[in-house]
């Protein structure tokens, strides 16, 4: 526990990464996806390392990946509210609580931010944004030690938090604002609706920011179809197993045959 604690991107892992499934597809599906968005953006910034740095890469993926956190939430009243009505009368309380289960996962991701807006409310002066961090009122060398030691915790604790922050707006990107806690079939269907929404903007603008264009048409749509595969796959093994849009959350049955024995 420790170590997650020390490590910001093991406990952003660990508060706001929804549970993987039992079976062994679950896992794999799982797997899958880290590495799909890991190898993607490696093949990227080679690709386009003679035309952009890998900061400016790294930068515009993260924009990406806000604005789908961002569409994905925006999205979640619509999805949940059609969902409610389609479902069988007796399985919509099982909607409810997975309801409640995302606005738990929304506060969880809202305290980064709500860290670092209390961070600058607590050591930003007025007009300005230099910070008051070092001062202490011991003498001497215990004096100037403890204002590098409250130095360092700052300048630390920020890079944790930023971090931090960075991995919340993955994971909130990666389930689609955690529609999978309402429905396991939305988080599919969710982000890559999303994804086509972003995406497709994306094209029809065409700004290749330097990068030629049939290089920048072959990487976007190479992502574009890789993401697709993903979820068709994701979306049929959740299928496979049992769940169904107007059964509630919960599967009808489980094939016992694709799990590990």
């Amino acid at each position: 526990m420790i170590v997650t604690v020390v490590f910001p991107w093991l406990m952003a892992k660990f508060l706001l990464k929804p549970g993987v499934g039992p079976l062994r597809d679950d896992r794999f599906l799982d797997r899958l996806g880290f590495w799909r968005a890991a190898v993607g953006l490696v093949v990227i910034v080679v690709a386009t390392y003679p035309f952009q740095s890998p900061g400016t890469v790294l930068g515009s993926n993260v924009t990406k990946m806000w604005l789908t956190a961002s569409y994905a939430m925006l999205a979640v009243p619509l999805p949940f509210l059609v969902l409610l009505i389609a479902t069988r009368s007796g399985h919509r309380v099982q909607l409810l609580r997975g309801a409640l289960r995302l606005l738990r996962r929304m506060a969880l991701a809202s305290t980064g931010f709500l860290l670092l807006i209390g961070i600058f409310l607590v050591f930003g002066r007025e007009g300005g944004t230099s910070y008051k961090v070092a001062e202490t009122s011991l003498p001497g060398l215990p004096g100037f030690l403890v204002g590098v030691l409250k130095v360092f915790g700052v300048v630390g604790g920020l890079c944790w938090l930023a971090i931090f922050i960075l991995c919340t707006i993955y994971w909130a990107a990666r389930t689609g604002f955690w529609l999978s806690e309402i429905h396991p079939l939305l988080a599919p269907v969710s982000t890559t609706i999303v994804m086509l929404l972003i995406n497709g903007r994306e094209i029809i603008e065409f700004d290749t920011r330097g990068v030629p264009g049939s290089l920048w048409l072959t990487l976007n749509l190479c992502g574009t179809a890789s993401a697709l595969v993903l979820a068709v796959f994701e979306y049929r093994h959740l299928h496979s197993i049992g769940y169904r849009f107007r059964s509630g959350p919960q599967p009808a049955a489980i094939d016992v045959r694709t799990s590990d024995q």
